[in-house]
């Protein structure tokens, strides 16, 4: 054998050792994946259902003037100085009033108060003498008659003095007050006050068909603002319609919303959130850890040998952040919340906290 040959003999057989020492350490070696863990535990979930909408007041209306008279803005006694948009309003409060001697003079008030106290007597009068057998009721009964239409007109003389007048129907808020000078003349039809109460507020809504059996009338909503994002309204769903839009696939609904503090405006946009189911003191795990494999659900545990187990799991109801666990799982079981991603069964993990 020459010196060559025996030279390239060395290097295969090291070759060869290296080769075996590599597999051997291979075969040996195996990953460890880090882990966060979370116990699970119990905890109320609501099942949701969100729409969108514009809020509107529940109560609103219009004033325009009756007749034309002079512009008088009134004083609010709250403020001491005269309504503005914006101010809070009673019920009845005169806001404006409007200034017309030749109407207030053809009401003649007076004269009309005067034939009461007259007619008033005389039906007296007259019931006094028929006792007596002085009078016939037909007497009496015209007498009661005169009485009655007097009043009539003496009621009718305050309506048509009230036209001077106008006033809050409601406790509301200015929400529109057209600017006119003080003591100019108004023509009759003219817009004068725009109230509203949206102390109670509602939301006309579009509902997707496939809610239509969660939905009922009576459910619990929580509205949201981006402008109040940090407070939750209390709203109920208080209609639904049973007919569902050809075009959208929708159905129409009303929700009612509290609003005492008067944080949410007519005419925002707002988010309600529909409580279709709640269950309390339920089993539930973080959403984001479930994984979907051909229709089943699995998570990762991991018990004390440091070995991750995947299970198949049952689920029901959830809110935005965790499932409901039916099944698969038992209270205080530690499930992989950071690090699943990389895990197959019985993989080996090293518990991070």
């Amino acid at each position: 054998m020459t010196n060559t040959t025996k030279y390239f003999g060395i290097i295969l057989l090291a070759f060869a050792l290296n080769a075996c020492n590599n597999q051997s350490m291979n075969s040996s070696g195996e990953t460890t994946t880090p882990v966060w863990l979370t116990q699970v535990g119990t905890r109320d979930i609501q099942e949701i259902a969100t729409t969108t909408g514009t809020a509107k007041a529940a109560k609103t209306v219009e004033l325009s003037s009756e007749i034309e008279g002079n512009y008088q803005l009134q004083i609010n006694p709250k403020t001491k100085r005269p309504y503005r948009l914006g101010d809070v309003v009673e019920a009845g409060a005169v806001i404006i009033r409007l200034e017309n001697k030749e109407h207030e003079n053809s009401v003649q008030l007076k004269t009309k108060e005067m034939a009461v106290d007259i007619a008033e007597r005389e039906w007296k009068g007259q019931k006094a003498v028929y006792e007596k057998g002085g009078a016939t009721e037909k007497d009496v009964l015209n007498a009661e008659s005169s009485y009655i239409n007097s009043q009539t007109d003496l009621e009718n003389a305050h309506m048509d003095l009230e036209k001077m007048e106008i006033k809050a129907p409601f406790r509301g808020i200015i929400v529109s007050l057209p600017y006119y000078t003080p003591d100019v003349k108004v023509a009759s039809g003219e817009v004068m006050l725009g109230i509203m109460d949206y102390s109670n507020m509602y939301m006309e809504v579009e509902l997707p068909e496939n809610t239509i059996d969660k939905i009922k009338v009576g459910q619990q909503v929580k509205i949201t603002n981006y402008n109040i994002e940090s407070d939750t309204l209390q709203g109920l769903v208080s209609q639904l319609s049973p007919a569902i839009n050809e075009e959208t696939r929708t159905y129409s609904g009303y929700i009612t919303i509290k609003n005492p503090e008067l944080k949410l405006r007519p005419g925002m946009f707002a988010k309600g959130d529909i409580v279709t189911l709640s269950k309390e003191n339920v089993l539930a795990i973080p959403k984001e850890i479930v994984t979907e494999r051909r229709g089943v659900s699995t998570v990762f545990t991991v018990e004390n040998n440091n070995r991750a187990t995947e299970k198949n799991i049952t689920t029901g109801i959830s809110d935005e952040e965790y499932v409901e666990v039916v099944s698969g799982l038992e209270k205080g079981e530690k499930v992989v919340t950071k690090g699943y991603e990389w895990l197959r069964n019985r993989s080996k993990v090293r518990i991070m906290k």
